[in-house]
């Protein structure tokens, strides 16, 4: 009997823990005035991040448009070593997460107007988002998003290469 009262004793201290999270989550939410949201749309989320910010989206059809055409300069925001096992042709290495040393050696080819289009390898990467904020924020003022990214172009059969720059 003694292990009964024991147990439904820590049943009740989980679950009065577990109500306190909830209601200091509940209390956070409150207070923040970047409120996290409680619903919404994962499978689209670096979409939606973009449009609300106004960064113009391209299809995997108008990369492939811009690539063919040759007016975009294109970045791929993923690690160097993605990069190297396959890209997008003609796209640049520029990993967010080195971005500074990365944007050295492709500012050659870049000016601020010169249009640009970022990607990285999913709907579910938000390295190409961040580097696309990060090269509004440097004065670059035609940056587009390709959110699909990698995945989706080498699953269309469009070319790719590998190795370095």
């Amino acid at each position: 009997m003694r292990k009964t009262g024991t147990f439904q004793r820590l049943c009740l201290n989980i679950a009065g823990i577990l109500i306190l999270a909830v209601a200091c989550a509940a209390a956070s939410q409150l207070v923040r005035r970047d409120r996290i949201p409680w619903f919404e749309d994962w499978a689209n989320h670096i979409e939606s991040k973009a449009l609300k910010e106004g960064i113009s989206l391209a299809t995997v059809a108008q990369a492939m448009t811009f690539l063919q055409s040759g007016t975009h300069v294109i970045l791929d925001a993923r690690p160097a070593a993605d990069y190297e096992a396959g890209h997008i042709i003609t796209a640049l290495s520029a990993p967010y997460a080195s971005i500074e040393e990365a944007l050295v050696e492709v500012q050659a080819v870049l000016t601020p107007a010169q249009p640009i289009m970022t990607y990285c390898s999913s709907k579910n990467c938000d390295e190409s988002f961040l580097l696309t904020q990060y090269l509004r924020r440097q004065g670059f003022t035609n940056v587009v998003l390709f959110a699909d990214g990698f995945e989706t172009w080498s699953a269309a059969g469009y070319p790719i290469e590998r190795g370095g720059q």
